[in-house]
């Protein structure tokens, strides 16, 4: 493990701080060849990039196959290394195409995949050992519980969550000996990356596929829980300003950071290189004493390559606040300046050469010889001996000519030595191929270490049952139905129907004195002969977790039957508490799209899960459903976000309250903040609901169905409960409409692309 020390006054005014700075990595991105090679000349130590599949950039110019392979190349060339996206979430017939898709990059010296579905993690760690891993930000990993869990199964380095402080990145560096990766520069997403399902559900392009809409980025009205405006006029909340941490590196530096991200794989090659340029110059000056603080000049070069009303510091000093919202517009703008204009010519108009001392030996019977060097390579070649000159020999002017033109290479002749005889014979072909051979020699010197052998092992041979198309049940027991309440006159409603196996209890009910009056409404379950289960916090930081951990033995003492776990955070922490884990639940943010993923959580103990969202009726039907609990009524939970609405309008409380968000279409969507853990939850403006859908629900095998209600009056849950009855158990059409108004079926039907 890992103990980070803060270095000394004394230790940084003597020897700075190179040590801690020595393997630092600046990351840009690279949405097309031209972005790639521009950050490359501008100082990037890596880039990443999509290739044709799976990246969470779909709109971008990603890379072909042929093109990748020769990034890998060109980026090894100069030193650097490249990273594949692979990003999204992976459907059932995409994870058979994963292996022969990274197959030939990986043969190639690709040098790390970004990963987000946690069955592509698990296959990938298994089939290509040797292929390191980095956890995608779209994991949302927050704590030390999430990224040691990770670090264990195989991950070599995490991106953190872009919301996090600068005190809980240090926790993690200091208790996990992991890489860490953060964003320092461009666009902040308003939900936590990952847990976002507004585009999806508004608009069927799912940024879990690389295609959000950015409804983020509209305007919106916000009443009270009355309905009552709270903002005087249409405006921008969910809409952060762009991420500028140019005056905090050498904090960053100090919390941990192994890389330091450039966002902006859909912006120009102008701006990917322009910003690498202005952070290569302070990442490289983190080791001066006084810290070189950002030039007037450099901040306007960075405003004019591109910016959201102006740039925010993020998270790393502040939780959240009404300065990080663009909030009165969320219009995008760059200028055509001259900085812009210098990137151009520099960066992206030329590259920049690669300087090669050059070694000639040309002695009358011998071979010609040509020995070149660069980067601490050497690499010599041979051709025909050299003969006498009959008429007119070779001048050394003529050797040095030849050899120094290096053409369209992406090299350049610094130096050439000459050792040769007088009155020799050499013609200028010969030393046009000894050039040739030989820089093609330094190619292959630079690429061949980072080639490797194909594994011997694809993916497919899981130990568990796997699913060939449709399911069929293990038994003649019908599905099981569990309902998950926020509210407590919820509950004592829900308590009234006999058909409910299973409470999930949300953690918003209760306060610090956390098992008082969770103890009595356990009691009150068990003794109507159900099972209780606890909804863990949709983010769980460390905060959060030292409170968990606090008062773990507690909440095991209450009787509690298990668990439902929101993200990978709250995974890690029960991993290490729980000795049956199949008291556990995944949420629908652990998302399980294929089989192979949920093998890969079956694998480890995790034996149930929630069916995802975003699976239209087809896909859901090919998947094995079987220890997985469908939706059938609820609010769908759009965003989760460290932001708060009420905090960003000046009416934050302190107490738990619901908003609504009220887009241009009068749609209203419920917002609930939970205080304790300070976070919002924006909830679809319609509820799901699938009840009237009972026999179409039922042919997908799930092993429950759940109802989740959130805002619903205990009246209004009644009703629902009421609908449910009568569809699954009395097989009629309930009115649903005239109880929960107009409902949506999210993506039964029609799935995302």
């Amino acid at each position: 493990m890992i103990q980070y020390q803060e270095p000394s006054t004394m230790e940084m005014s003597t020897i700075g701080i190179q040590k801690y700075t020595a393997s630092l990595e600046l990351l840009a991105p690279a949405g097309s060849a031209a972005a790639a090679r521009a950050v490359i000349h501008a100082g990037a130590d890596a880039i990443y990039l999509g290739g044709e599949y799976f990246g969470a950039r779909a709109s971008a110019d990603n890379f072909t196959s042929s093109r990748l392979l020769e990034m890998i190349d060109y980026a090894h060339l100069y030193g650097r290394k490249v990273y594949l996206t692979v990003n999204t979430l992976l459907k059932q017939q995409e994870m058979d195409m994963l292996y022969d898709y990274l197959l030939p990059f990986y043969e190639q010296g690709l040098d790390a995949v970004i990963v987000q579905d946690f069955g592509v993690m698990c296959n990938i760690r298994r089939c290509f050992p040797d292929l390191p891993i980095h956890i995608s930000t779209q994991m949302s990993v927050a704590d030390v519980c999430g990224a040691a869990y990770l670090k264990h199964l195989g991950a070599s380095r995490v991106v953190l969550a872009r919301e996090l402080s600068l005190d809980e990145i240090r926790s993690i560096h200091n208790e996990v000996d992991i890489e860490i990766e953060c964003f320092v520069h461009g666009a902040l997403c308003y939900c936590y990356s990952g847990q976002c399902l507004f585009s999806s559900m508004l608009g069927g392009r799912s940024g879990n596929r690389g295609r959000c809409a950015q409804p983020c980025r509209l305007p919106y009205t916000v009443l009270d829980e009355h309905r009552h405006r709270i903002s005087e006029t249409d405006c921008y909340p969910l809409s952060p300003r762009d991420l500028c941490t140019l005056g905090q590196l050498e904090e960053l530096v100090r919390a941990g950071i192994t890389s330091f991200k450039i966002e902006g794989r859909m912006k120009s090659p102008e701006y990917a290189a322009g910003v690498t340029a202005i952070y290569r110059k302070y990442l490289d000056a983190c080791g001066e004493v006084p810290f070189r603080q950002p030039e007037g000049k450099d901040m306007r070069y960075l405003l004019e390559t591109g910016n959201r009303s102006g740039f925010t510091p993020g998270y790393y000093h502040q939780h959240n606040g009404p300065d990080m919202i663009t909030l009165k517009g969320s219009a995008y703008v760059k200028g055509d300046a001259p900085y812009l204009d210098k990137v151009r010519k520099t960066y992206v108009q030329q590259e920049t050469k690669i300087p090669v001392q050059g070694n000639i030996r040309l002695r009358t019977g011998q071979p010609a010889e040509f020995t070149v060097s660069a980067r601490g390579v050497t690499v010599s070649v041979r051709d025909d001996p050299v003969s006498a000159a009959v008429s007119q020999p070779v001048s050394r002017e003529m050797v040095i000519q030849q050899l120094s033109r290096t053409g369209n290479t992406c090299y350049t002749m610094e130096s050439v030595e000459i050792t040769m005889d007088e009155y020799i014979f050499l013609p200028k072909q010969i030393l046009n191929r000894l050039r040739r051979n030989a820089l093609d020699g330094l190619t292959k010197e630079f690429s061949e270490p980072h080639r490797r052998k194909a594994p011997p092992q694809p993916f497919g041979s899981f130990s568990g049952e796997k699913a060939s198309g449709k399911m069929e049940r293990v038994s003649d027991e019908p599905p099981y139905f569990t309902v998950v309440v926020e509210e407590k006159s919820q509950l004592a409603a829900v308590l009234e129907y006999d058909y409910i196996s299973r409470i999930y209890l949300d953690c918003s009910m209760y306060g610090d004195n956390l098992t008082g009056e969770l103890t009595r409404h356990i009691t009150k379950i068990h003794a109507a002969g159900r099972l209780a289960y606890f909804v863990f916090p949709a983010v769980f930081r460390r905060k959060t977790a030292c409170f968990y951990e606090t008062h773990w033995q507690q909440l095991e003492q209450t009787g509690i039957d298990g668990y439902l776990a929101a993200d990978m955070d709250v995974l890690g922490f029960l991993d290490q508490r729980l000795a049956d884990k199949s008291r556990c639940v995944l949420g629908h943010g652990l998302y399980a799209w294929s089989d192979e993923t949920k093998d890969c959580y079956r694998e480890r103990g995790w034996l149930y899960d929630t069916i995802p969202l975003e699976l239209n009726r087809k896909e859901l039907t090919a998947r094995d459903n079987r220890t997985g609990e469908l939706v059938i009524y609820g609010y769908t939970p759009l965003m989760i976000s460290a932001q708060c609405i009420l905090r960003t309008l000046g009416s934050c409380k302190g107490t738990k309250r619901l908003c609504y968000l009220k887009d241009r279409y009068a749609k209203e969507f419920p917002v609930k903040n939970n205080c304790r853990e300070c976070y919002n939850i924006i909830y679809n403006s319609q509820p799901l609901s699938l009840i009237r859908l009972s026999g179409e629900a039922a042919a997908i095998c799930p092993g429950a169905y759940r109802l989740h209600f959130t805002i619903e009056s205990g009246a209004q849950v009644r009703a629902i409960l009421d609908g449910c009855r009568q569809a699954f158990f009395e097989k009629r059409t309930p009115d649903m409409d005239a109880v929960t108004g107009i409902c949506t079926k999210g993506h039964f039907k029609r799935g995302v692309e």
